[in-house]
């Protein structure tokens, strides 16, 4: 490893030029000095080749890498294995960080070597810019997080994340040993491989977090339908390798995590318009875990189904 490199900044892209040199500005704002910054163009055909010939020019510490075409599990996994630096953070190319994100994150991981990983709350925004809450605040219900805006050590890190997916790998930066003894994002996975990595890296050493908002993740339009639907199968995978586990932290956690799952078929089954599908799967997650929110969907499905037996 390069000990004069702080950090290597691994940004995947894809026809994302409309985005991606907010992403690469956000980097610069930083004001680390000495950073590499890996994107990998995964197949673009927007122009992004020649806009990242021309930012190199100015920027020396950049690295650019062309991509097999395959996803971004894949793009990542590439970068990780050239990184420089032993700390890897990740960026995606239609993200931005806010000033001063990525200074206090590498300043914790130093205080802290024995740290697999760390990452921050941070909140979802529209294509418009509107403001439609912060990850966190969306989780309360499930899980118990810390209020500190300072780095602190997660407690019970791999059941905390096992109940609900609450890192956003825009947020993370990770020591990149750990990543490479995890063998990085899975790429079998239809899904959700994020969620399978970090669950992983809570074996390879303590978890830093913290509750200040340091990035926006934009939620763009595209196939709910699709995503929801690999993601439900990838959480099944996933879920599977925690059954029967003795840990009583992590069997609540897995009763969490599966009514996050039963939530997901639901939506999945009301798109459909299989209100009835819906509604059983909402009173399941119900049972696994009470929750306010699921409940009025459950009211609503069989207000719904109801109406359309009536009709």
């Amino acid at each position: 490893m390069n000990e004069e490199v702080p950090c290597s900044v691994v940004i995947p892209t894809k026809d994302c030029l409309e985005y991606l040199e907010d992403a690469l500005q956000s980097v610069l704002a930083q004001e680390v000095e000495g950073l590499e910054i890996i994107v990998i163009d995964d197949g673009s055909s927007d122009g992004t080749d020649e806009f990242l010939k021309k930012f190199a020019e100015s920027n020396s510490g950049l690295v650019v890498i062309d991509g097999p075409g395959q996803g971004p599990a894949v793009a990542r996994n590439i970068a990780i294995e050239r990184a420089s630096s032993d700390l890897i953070a990740f960026l995606d190319a239609d993200d931005v960080w806010y000033p001063g994100k990525l200074r206090e994150q590498i300043a914790w991981h130093r205080e802290h070597p024995d740290a697999s990983f760390s990452f921050t709350n941070y909140r979802h925004i529209n294509e418009v810019g509107d403001d439609l809450g912060g990850c966190f605040e969306f989780w309360e219900r499930r899980v118990k997080l810390p209020v500190s805006e300072d780095f602190t050590t997660l407690e019970d890190a791999q059941a905390v994340v096992l109940a609900a997916n609450i890192v956003g790998t825009s947020t993370v930066v990770a020591k990149t040993e750990s990543l490479r003894i995890a063998n990085g994002f899975a790429k079998e996975l239809p899904s959700a491989e994020d969620w399978d990595l970090w669950l992983k890296l809570c074996d390879l050493g303590p978890v830093g977090i913290s509750a200040r908002v340091f990035m926006d993740y934009l939620m763009r339009a595209g196939s709910e339908t699709s995503k929801r639907e690999a993601r439900i199968e990838a959480m099944v995978l996933i879920l599977s390798r925690y059954e029967g586990t003795e840990d009583s932290r992590l069997q609540q956690a897995v009763k969490k995590a599966q009514a996050n799952l039963s939530v997901a078929k639901a939506e999945n089954f009301r798109e459909q318009g299989n209100l009835s599908e819906s509604l059983r799967e909402h009173v399941k997650a119900l049972w696994l875990q009470p929750d306010k929110r699921t409940a009025i969907a459950a009211l609503a499905d069989a207000k719904d189904c109801l109406l359309k037996r009536s009709a």
